[in-house]
């Protein structure tokens, strides 16, 4: 059965004692698991195409940069890998009420928006409660209330692409909000940040400490025929564990002055 929770999600930290500064995202009926990939090669499949302020060679030179920081992140420690798998199969996500299918989908929407405006962008994410094992996850980009642009020039920019797709790339791999401004996983994004584009050190210690190489995620059940460094994010699993949607409203908008 699925949920759609539109509260505030409880955050904790599951580290070790020396305590990293980067938040889990946690199954909302259990805070002691966190959520996690069971296979750590994550498809991504991205409408390019549906940005009305950037052309789609724009969108997927910040998809492909926004893919690997975070894969870069993985080097030496973990097997965590994004890949981009092409175009989706179709436009729905689980934010619009579409059947989960474990086609992680990247879409911007410019004519319905169906969450609060001042968000840039929304991750959805569906996780088996018991266990914490993400089935799907999708991000929608807000182009009906925002402006994007892809320029290195902050004086130039509006609201980021590869700002924004690093930081729901950081949800999607199961990452919370952090309250650092310097960090990527802080939730503050005004026009002309560009600073979400390069990983903090925590978010680096954040992916070797999730998704060890040859390890299983810290929290995470032993489950049969659990595979690490190979499968697919797509692959089958079990269906008789009940699956919480969790909808996250991330990178909301400010513009307060003196913020960044």
């Amino acid at each position: 059965m699925l949920r759609l929770a539109t509260v505030a999600l409880t955050l904790g930290l599951i580290a070790p004692s020396s305590a990293h500064a980067f938040e889990r995202t946690l199954v909302d009926t259990d805070p002691s698991r966190a959520i996690f990939w069971r296979f750590r090669t994550v498809g991504l499949h991205t409408a390019i195409d549906t940005s009305e302020d950037v052309p789609p060679t724009g969108v997927q030179g910040a998809l492909d940069a926004s893919i690997a920081s975070w894969n870069a992140a993985a080097t030496g420690c973990s097997d965590l890998r994004l890949v981009d798998e092409g175009y989706p199969t179709s436009l729905g996500t689980n934010l619009s009420g579409a059947p989960v299918d474990r086609q992680n989908r990247i879409v911007w929407r410019e004519d319905r928006w169906l969450a609060d405006p001042d968000a840039l962008a929304l991750a959805t994410v569906v996780y088996r409660r018991s266990t914490g094992e993400i089935q799907d996850a999708d991000i929608d980009l807000n182009g009906l209330h925002h402006t994007f642009t892809t320029t290195d020039d902050p004086a130039a920019a509006d609201n980021d692409v590869q700002n924004t797709l690093t930081h729901e790339l950081g949800h999607l791999v199961g990452l919370e909000h952090v309250g650092d401004p310097e960090a990527t996983m802080y939730d503050l994004a005004p026009p002309g940040d560009l600073g979400k584009r390069t990983l903090s050190d925590d978010e680096v210690a954040a992916v070797c400490f999730i998704y060890p190489e040859g390890r299983l995620s810290p929290t995470a059940p032993r489950l049969p025929g659990m595979g690490l460094s190979n499968g697919c994010a797509v692959g089958a699993t079990g269906s008789s564990p009940a699956v919480a949607l969790i909808l996250l409203a991330l990178l909301a908008l400010r513009t307060r002055a003196g913020r960044r």
